[in-house]
């Protein structure tokens, strides 16, 4: 134990001799270290850690593919096809519909123009998600004939109505509409990767004037406990015949051109779905990082 305290003050006494040396050797590592920490990180925070939702491995997006039309990008899910993945499924605990919106709030101070998420009422509890105060949205608030309806985000909550806990109850008026606050989401939930919406909106169908197609909503579903992707697969490609049985082709365009499209499911897990290719280009900029403090190493031995 001895010597190697003796090493270790020699070492140290021929750095303090070496100033510049000393510099030289403190940066390149530091250097090393420091680009290896940030992007470990990243890699830590995007690609290793669960996303923030109860059992995240059941959750997956909803998507299709059109294989007989050439070079069509993968699309998302239709009203008609969620109507009926929603009632005949045998795989999904539940499965709902999103968009990404914009919206005009006014009647409260100065109007401002805020982000905003259009949800189906099994959106926010497919996520698992307890509202802060009040409550989500229900079957009844997707009614076109029920009462508009709106949930806040919290930060929104707090800057705009100023943490109030009585808000719920209070109108405001949303894009010229005026909306009951019946809840505020809580304060450290995000939505997949977007932007924090300021408020919630639900997304309203009238079923009975739907067609087929329309494939503009992205979807969401949870598995069933003990299902595998495989199984929800081939249970939606089951469901698409009845699809094509159960809705009219829009006007201009005819059944045989959805049966001529070839629509088959496109499930992918949420977190693949989330990451994207981003997950591909971390692992090799982390290898590239890796290189370069080895090759820091080996600048300070032979320094």
């Amino acid at each position: 134990m001895g010597s190697y305290g003796n090493q270790l003050r020699q070492i140290l006494r021929r750095l303090g001799r070496s100033p510049m040396f000393t510099a030289i050797t403190l940066i390149t590592l530091a250097i090393g270290i420091g680009a290896n920490t940030a992007i470990f990180s990243v890699i830590d925070g995007v690609l290793l850690k669960p996303l923030p939702y109860p059992h995240p491995e059941q959750l997956v997006v909803v998507l299709h593919a059109a294989h007989g039309l050439n070079g069509a990008q993968p699309l998302d899910l239709g009203p008609s096809n969620y109507f009926v993945y929603r009632e005949q499924n045998r795989t999904f605990q539940d499965i709902g519909l999103f968009t990404r919106d914009s919206a005009s709030v006014t009647g409260k101070a100065l109007p401002e123009q805020v982000p905003a998420l259009d949800v189906s009422d099994g959106t926010l509890p497919i996520l698992g998600v307890q509202p802060f105060l009040g409550r989500l949205f229900n079957s009844a608030d997707v009614m076109l004939a029920s009462p508009s309806t709106a949930v806040l985000g919290y930060d929104y909550w707090q800057r705009k109505f100023a943490s109030n806990p009585n808000v719920i109850g209070q109108m405001v008026t949303i894009d010229s509409r005026p909306r009951q606050i019946i809840g505020v989401m809580p304060k450290d939930f995000h939505f997949l990767d977007w932007e924090a919406p300021a408020v919630f909106l639900p997304i309203q169908l009238e079923r009975n004037k739907l067609f087929l197609g329309r494939f503009n909503y992205p979807g969401i579903a949870r598995l069933k406990p003990g299902v595998t992707l495989a199984e929800a697969i081939a249970d939606v490609g089951r469901m698409l015949a009845i699809v094509l049985r159960s809705f009219a082709p829009p006007p201009g365009l005819s059944l045989q051109f959805f049966e001529q499209a070839r629509i088959a499911p496109n499930l992918l897990p949420l977190r693949q779905a989330v990451v994207g290719e981003v997950s591909g280009l971390l692992w090799i900029l982390m290898g590239g990082i890796g290189f370069v403090l080895l090759i820091a190493c080996a600048n300070v031995a032979n320094l």
